[in-house]
């Protein structure tokens, strides 16, 4: 049905201005909100940028005629309220008008009263035909349902709505954006691998993820090598610690906008109901709620510090000892051993004092610096230390000037290579660095600023299961046993690249798949 609480919203289009004057006066008196247009030509721009609810329109009308009106309506919105004008109506007309869906005729010339009743009809029609609509979208989705609720891991249930998104709606592709309440919309999985979310779709994911509304815009959000889209529909999935927005994407430049808002409504509600029983059943949301982990976490801080510090430490004074009592030829062995260790245990901590330095009130200090020079000086210092990889850095600009922190962003970049180096299963790493504009992104977005750097780090390792995408970025999280695992760290580098990011007003995401590697992206406003 109308909603109540919106406005009634009717568009008459007639070739006679005073024709369109004399309706909507008729239509304002009962409370219809009217837009009114004497150019046919018009439509399809009136239709882009705004709902109507009834299109009022003349049959006989230079350049465009009110059947090819109707059938531009209908291509839009095929449940829309269509009530023709017209002095010339004949059997032809009528069997065209079935064919567009329109309501009703209104013959001229007409008394208000006749014309009040074609658009109260109408309505009745439109409401009618969207109800049958819905309940048969409702039946559908009644079934699809029964698969979501009964999907219970993670991994199944993402792709499960991400194919629902695209069946439903027929457009080419969705994506689905999940987080928490301290680390949103982190995690990102596509219905299509060949399809990538661009930095200005993350963007707006997270405006519809704050207005925590249903959003439509016109910009590229999916992208892959042939193939752009050029509308995106956005709608927010939120329920207690759970942070998602469902993105959906074509480059159809006449969707049927109504249904596909509605549809997608509809599978939102019983998306986010199936992540909350499979947070409840698979037990997701134990795995980032701090809370109820402090004691754990605690644990895991007491078993990493003797692993971790306790043994460069006995290494350390083991070696002390030995080049005390004998300095021999294998003094300098010795001292590589004892500087290795101690660099281990010097990273650790200050790894520890920066995460606690990120989090206080310090002021950032922002000057202008080359930061793929900065860049460069840390994939030396990262290579150093791992000389099995090879690090390739890809710039659009081989000299790139911002203004921003250059300390943070120092350190930010070393945490995400030193991570993508400790887990690369390959001897290649890549980070690419990007200075988008604000042009490049949705206006209401971008607010002030008018530049973003964004820095992307790929590696070819382990990859990182959904499940584990989800606290990710927490302090002290390990995706192995911290006695048993192989790779070395706190599990602090991601914790203190996400306060980093947060505390300089950015965004960061990760995309990643098992046994296939991980994609860590970072999206900074520079000067």
């Amino acid at each position: 049905m109308t909603n109540p609480h919106r406005q009634t919203h009717v568009l008459v289009i007639d070739d006679e201005p005073e024709m369109c004057h004399i309706c909507a006066r008729a239509l304002q008196s009962r409370g219809y909100r009217v837009t009114t247009t004497s150019d046919a030509q018009t439509v399809s721009e009136l239709l882009t940028c705004d709902t109507y609810d009834v299109i009022l329109t003349d049959l006989k009308m230079p350049g465009l005629d009110g059947l090819a009106v109707a059938q531009m309506v209908h291509e839009h919105d095929p449940s829309a309220a269509i009530v023709m004008m017209t002095a010339y109506a004949s059997y032809d007309h009528l069997l065209q008008a079935m064919q567009y869906g329109i309501s009703d005729f209104v013959p001229k010339p007409f008394d208000l009263t006749q014309l009040l009743l074609a658009v109260t009809q109408a309505l009745h029609r439109r409401d009618v035909i969207r109800d049958n609509v819905r309940l048969r979208a409702l039946e559908a989705l009644r079934i699809d349902s029964e698969v979501l609720t009964t999907t219970l891991e993670y991994r199944t249930l993402v792709p499960t709505i991400l194919g629902l998104a695209v069946r439903w709606s027929g457009w080419p592709v969705a994506a689905l954006l999940v987080g928490n309440n301290k680390t949103p919309l982190t995690a990102v999985t596509i219905s299509d691998p060949a399809w990538t979310v661009t930095v200005a779709g993350v963007d707006y994911a997270h405006r519809v993820l704050h207005e925590r509304t249903l959003l439509t815009g016109s910009f590229v959000a999916f992208e892959h090598e042939y193939q752009t889209t050029t509308l995106t529909i956005g709608v927010p999935l939120v329920a207690n610690d759970i942070q998602g927005v469902l993105l959906i994407g074509t480059d159809d430049p006449h969707p049927n906008l109504p249904s596909v808002n509605e549809l997608l409504t509809l599978l939102a509600k019983q998306s986010i109901a199936a992540l909350q029983n499979a947070d409840v059943y698979g037990h997701i949301a134990g795995l980032y709620r701090k809370q109820r982990q402090i004691e754990a976490m605690k644990d895991e801080f007491v078993a990493l510090a003797s692993h971790e510090l306790r043994t460069p430490l006995t290494m350390v004074i083991g070696y002390t000892d030995v080049l005390a009592r004998s300095l021999t030829g294998t003094a300098l062995h010795q001292i590589d051993e004892i500087r290795a260790n101690a660099s281990r245990m010097k990273q650790i901590v200050d790894t520890l004092s920066e995460l606690q330095t990120s989090g206080t009130a310090e002021a950032l200090i922002a000057h202008d610096f080359d930061v793929v020079a900065i860049i460069r000086q840390v994939i030396e210092q990262v290579t150093e230390r791992y000389p099995r990889v090879r690090i390739y850095l890809q710039s659009e600009q081989p000299n790139l000037q911002i203004s921003a922190d250059a300390r943070w962003v120092r350190v930010l970049v070393s945490q995400l290579l030193t991570n993508a180096a400790e887990h690369a299963r390959r001897e290649r790493v890549d980070i690419i660095v990007q200075d988008t504009l604000r042009r490049d992104m949705p206006e209401p977005v971008t607010g002030n600023r008018r530049r973003w750097l964004t820095v992307t780090v790929i590696d070819d390792g382990i990859g990182i299961a959904d499940h584990d995408q989800l606290h990710l970025f927490a302090p002290f999280v390990q995706l192995d046993d911290s006695l048993t695992r192989t790779s070395t760290g706190a599990g602090l580098g991601l914790a203190l690249v996400y306060d980093i990011v947060q505390r300089m007003e950015g965004y960061v995401w990760v995309s990643s798949k098992v046994g296939e590697g991980s994609v860590f992206a970072v999206m900074l406003p520079v000067s």
